[in-house]
């Protein structure tokens, strides 16, 4: 086995980097969603349930890393986990430090995007006066999920059989060695 290629991700995009490209993803999905929202559904929106919605806001990241936990499971015992602060705010990094098949590691990374964000449409047609909150939280966990697509589509240009290996600036992607 081999390294095919290697991205440094990290390097390229520090933290501070990567905050203020996800607020910006943010703040543009919840401008579209929001007036996308308005322009379908003529309702008045409801304040009840505030604290239901600072909740889900608080959870809405653990969900998030939860869910990129599920299709690695198998990878559990390889694990690494740490937890850092960003001001007040807790970053969860999380490293499996075993070769993941490409396919597992791509499905790991798209379905907290493709699942809580379908969860959170499906609440904006059962509760349409709670919209607002939706947007919010549609647009916040967009934002999370904007470097996952960074990680999809530098995995999507390697060899079909490919294996993901975590380092600590990124990962690396293994390909068998061909026999002759």
């Amino acid at each position: 086995m081999h390294c095919w290629k290697t991205y440094y991700l990290n390097r390229k995009y520090d933290f501070f980097r990567r905050f203020f490209i996800s607020s910006i993803v943010t703040l543009l999905v919840f401008i579209i969603f929001y007036v996308t929202m308005q322009s379908f559904m003529d309702r008045q929106f409801n304040d009840d349930y505030v604290f239901a919605f600072i909740l889900a806001t608080i959870l809405l990241y653990p969900l998030h890393k939860l869910c990129h936990l599920l299709p690695i499971i198998p990878y559990y015992q390889y694990m690494k986990w740490e937890i850092e602060f960003f001001y007040l705010l807790p970053v969860i990094k999380m490293k499996v430090e075993y070769p993941i098949p490409k396919k597992r590691f791509l499905f790991a990374l798209i379905l907290p995007f493709l699942l809580i964000n379908a969860v959170l449409i499906t609440f904006l047609f059962l509760f349409p006066k709670y919209g607002h909150y939706i947007a919010i939280l549609f647009s916040l966990h967009s934002g999370m999920s904007t470097f996952d697509f960074i990680y999809i589509r530098a995995l999507f240009s390697s060899p079909k059989n490919t294996l993901v290996e975590e380092n600590e600036d990124g990962y690396d992607l293994l390909v068998e060695d061909e026999e002759d």
